[in-house]
């Protein structure tokens, strides 16, 4: 007998799903792009930065704890096949838009300089840290999207 491990989870709705992975991919990349404006004699793009941040980090945790985050990281045992096509699903949507992040990164040190950017050691670790985040917390949140939630199969 198989004991679910589901109702540790948060069950949260789509539409706040939704919102926390819309917030989270803001918050995060949001602020790594005010990174490159960063200057101390402006504290307001430093606490803008610090609470973008927070955002990012905080919605991305609440996405990760959430019942769909069970669906994205479950062993295939554990979901039925539907929740196992859509899992595979998100893995593929998730590998699509760290490839895009990539690129865009990519672009941006090959032609930052004639811009003004300068992508420091600093701004690559944030990065990376930012890009594994995102990673772990994607499939949940293209889950969100993916599902149709009561009320809108109720307008259907």
């Amino acid at each position: 007998m198989k004991t679910s491990t589901r109702f540790s989870y948060m069950n949260l709705s789509l539409r706040t799903a939704r919102g926390l992975f819309v917030a989270m991919l803001v918050g995060l990349w949001g602020s790594l792009l005010m990174k490159f404006g960063l200057e101390p004699e402006h504290p307001v793009i430093l606490i803008s930065f610090g609470v973008l941040l927070l955002i990012g980090i905080g919605a991305g945790g609440v996405l990760f704890l959430s019942s769909l985050s069970f669906i994205a990281h479950a062993p295939e045992g554990q979901i039925d096949e539907r929740e196992l096509a859509e899992r595979n699903r998100a893995y593929f949507d998730t590998v699509k838009l760290i490839g895009l992040v990539i690129l865009l990164a990519g672009l941006l040190t090959s032609f930052g300089d004639r811009l003004g950017l300068r992508v420091t050691l600093p701004i690559m670790e944030n990065f990376l840290m930012r890009l594994f985040l995102t990673t772990i917390v994607a499939p949940a949140g293209f889950l969100a999207w993916s599902q149709k939630s009561i009320e809108e199969t109720a307008e259907e």
